[in-house]
């Protein structure tokens, strides 16, 4: 009987789990959504409990589409920087505030006025919303009685394993994102969580991604069909998973991943505190990897597939998309194909939910310059498309600005299925793109660890080099990229504007 390695990640929209073979074929595949909440401006989070309800639902949908295959070992990915608070029953006691709330503000700007320092020295980042440090400050301030209640802080991937295994614990991709973590030490610092007024034991131990830290209990078995006594490797948070399910692990491959956000991922060099990489700070974020040792640099895009979906969903008074609003997207995006760049005097700057790299300003907000009678919705829809491309390429060129060479391009997540928008990132960043044959990236991360938990592989990296296939690359225009160029001096101009407006507003 073929033995297979299983991914879970549980993401922003969807739990997603992925059954493949060592050679990288998926056997099958399986979904089941989660539903985000944003009861104030700015607030979005999720309830840990309908992740292992959603987790086990996909999990045992994917193993009746085996038909009986054995499963040799699996793993995790799930949301970065959303911290879970459980009590010393091992009962969520709040929503997990999701990488996206910006909350946090006040917080963050605390910690960059006492701490900026401390924290750049440590991992390289400056304190933002992004990070779980100043999620947890503000669960302080507003519910200090959660906090005497907590018993232990995991991330969104620990708790479903914990629901699989019992196991309690974290890894240092996780643990990196709360920046409380010393990358160079590998071990929490106990003595900057107790000057922010945490408890260090609520911290849990930290594994490396790739180890077998648990079997299936009976309960899980029961609820997804995976046998009991099944190998559960520890797993990574959802972009390291990513870096490994993208092939972002060689030099000079930048992996854009066009989700309900926008991820670009890069491996760096170590931790930029010194040398052309230090003017990344602040602008582009620093992260432990899967891969022991190594460190990767992400990019984030708050408005991606976000932005798509805000934008169907103004246009034709619909509160959720169904399977004919995907049929009329589809038509919209073949209306767009003579379209030439610029959207015939439409832009859109893309900060729905605030800006991320390379401005990180919870102030900053959407804006649609060029409005007009008779703009077709298509056209509305390709001012959007063309908005997130701009925020992606400057994403790129912080990397560039460190001294990182784009060699290569690859392209990821749900929006990747858009021709017109693959197209139309290869003109905006002036270089050739390639398809991930298999857009779950963060879920074949995670069977990718599985299998070297388990043995199937001597190394997360040198298996995702192997199995990680892409299209043939998709060229850009020469002609559209230098109209892009100057879109996109004019896109820089009224972003400056635009911000100052929102500030002093």
């Amino acid at each position: 009987m073929e033995s297979l390695l299983m991914g879970v990640d549980i993401g922003s929209t969807a739990v997603k789990v992925v059954a493949m073979t060592a050679k990288g074929e998926i056997r099958s595949s399986a979904s089941a959504l989660s539903v985000t909440h944003s009861p104030r401006s700015g607030w979005v989070e999720q309830e840990p409990e309908e992740w292992g309800k959603a987790s086990a639902m996909a999990v045992r949908d994917c193993m009746e589409r085996l038909g009986g295959a054995r499963i040799a070992a699996l793993s995790f990915s799930g949301h970065m920087s959303a911290p879970v608070l459980l009590d010393d029953a091992d009962v969520p006691l709040m929503p997990s505030v999701l990488i996206a709330d910006t909350r946090s503000h006040e917080q963050s700007a605390f910690l960059r006025d006492v701490y900026r320092q401390r924290f750049v020295e440590m991992t390289g980042n400056e304190p933002v919303d992004a990070f779980a440090v100043a999620k947890l400050l503000w669960i302080k301030k507003w519910h200090p009685d959660l906090l005497a209640r907590t018993a232990k802080i995991m991330f969104p991937k620990d708790y479903v394993r914990f629901l699989f295994t019992g196991d309690i614990g974290t890894d240092r991709t996780d643990a990196g994102n709360s920046l409380l973590y010393n990358p160079v030490m590998g071990e929490w610092d106990r003595t900057l969580i107790s000057e922010l007024g945490l408890n260090p034991d609520w911290f849990p131990h930290i594994y490396d991604s790739d180890v077998v830290v648990g079997l299936v209990c009976a309960e899980a078995a029961r609820l997804t069909g995976i046998p009991e006594g099944t190998p559960v490797v520890a797993g990574a948070a959802d972009m390291a998973c990513s870096q490994l399910g993208t092939g972002a692990v060689q030099e000079g491959t930048l992996a854009v991943t066009l989700s309900t956000s926008a991820q670009v991922v890069m491996p760096v060099a170590g931790l930029p505190t010194a040398g052309p990489s230090s003017c990344m700070t602040g602008s582009v974020t620093f992260h432990p990897s899967a891969i022991t040792g190594l460190m990767y640099g992400m990019g984030s895009v708050f408005t991606g597939g976000l932005g798509v979906d805000w934008c169907y969903r103004m246009l034709t008074g619909k509160l959720t998309m169904q399977d004919d609003d995907y049929a009329r997207l589809d038509e919209w995006t073949r209306q767009m194909k003579p379209f030439p760049p610029g959207s015939q005097g439409l832009l859109f700057l893309p900060f729905l939910m605030g800006s991320g790299t390379p401005y990180f300003d919870p102030n900053d907000r959407a804006s649609w310059l060029g409005l007009s009678t008779g703009q077709s919705p298509a056209l509305l829809m390709h001012s959007v498309l063309e908005g997130v491309a701009y925020n992606v390429r400057e994403n790129m060129e912080q990397f560039e600005l460190g001294g990182y060479q784009v060699r290569r391009v690859h392209l990821g997540g749900g929006g990747s299925r858009n021709p017109v928008w693959c197209r139309m990132i290869a003109d905006v960043l002036g270089k050739e793109i390639s398809i991930l044959n298999n857009r779950d990236a963060s879920a074949v991360g995670a069977a990718i660890l599985a299998g070297v938990g388990c043995g199937c592989f001597s190394s997360a990296e040198t298996a995702a080099i192997s199995l990680v296939g892409v299209s043939s690359p998709i060229p850009y225009s020469e002609e559209r990229h230098e109209a892009y160029n100057r879109l996109y001096t004019r896109y820089r101009k009224l972003y400056r504007a635009l911000n100052e407006f929102y500030r002093n507003e």
